[in-house]
C-alpha cells in the first residue's frame, strides 16, 4: 500500500485565533505539515541511528509521524490559537502526541474532552473507557504565541 505524505494528511487542519475561525490563508498564523516514517540508518563506523525521512511508501502496520509546525506572522501576539486535526482514516495513533493535546474527540470532532473521561459503544454494543486507538481528532490550544514565534506539535500514527 503506497500512501503519499499529502494523502495522508490532507487540508482537514482547522485553526481558530482568540475564539473566531479564521481561514489558513487570511490569518497571521500559518501552519505548514510534513509526514514523515523513521528509517535506520548505518554510519561509516557501523552505528545505527534512527533518522526521519519524507513518508513515501507506507505498508500496514507501518508508523508515520506528523509534524505541525505553526508560527505566527502577525505583528501581534496571537492568543488562544486552536488547532484541530482529525486523525487520517485508515490511520490510529501509536502513541501519545507531544505536546498531550489539550483535549481529543472519539465522535469524529462532534465533542472534545480528555481521554480518560471519554467513552465509546464497542463492538459487543456495550460502552467503555475510550483508548487511544479510538481518538479522532486531536486539538492543542496555545495560549499565546509571539509575533514571529514558532511552535510544532508531533503525533505519531500506524496504518491499520
Amino acid at each position: 500500500m503506497k500512501i503519499s505524505g499529502i494523502r495522508l494528511l490532507g487540508a482537514m487542519l482547522c485553526i481558530a485565533v482568540s475564539g473566531v475561525a479564521a481561514a489558513q490563508d487570511a490569518s497571521p498564523i500559518q501552519i505548514s505539515n510534513a509526514v514523515f516514517q523513521e528509517v535506520e540508518v548505518k554510519a561509516d563506523d557501523g552505528s545505527v541511528s534512527t533518522k526521519l525521512v519524507p513518508a513515501a511508501k507506507v505498508v500496514p502496520g507501518g508508523e508515520v509521524v506528523y509534524h505541525i509546525d505553526i508560527v505566527n506572522n502577525g505583528a501581534a501576539a496571537a492568543t488562544d490559537v486552536a488547532i484541530d486535526n482529525p486523525v487520517p482514516s485508515g490511520l490510529v495513533l501509536s502513541s501519545d502526541p507531544k505536546p498531550a493535546p489539550s483535549a481529543v474527540s472519539v465522535d469524529g470532532g462532534e465533542t472534545f474532552g480528555d481521554l480518560a473521561g471519554l467513552t465509546v459503544t464497542g463492538a459487543d454494543g456495550e460502552e467503555r473507557a475510550a483508548q487511544l486507538t479510538d481518538v479522532t481528532h486531536l486539538r492543542w490550544v496555545i495560549a499565546t504565541l509571539d509575533p514571529g514565534a514558532t511552535t510544532q506539535v508531533v503525533f505519531r500514527a500506524r496504518v491499520k
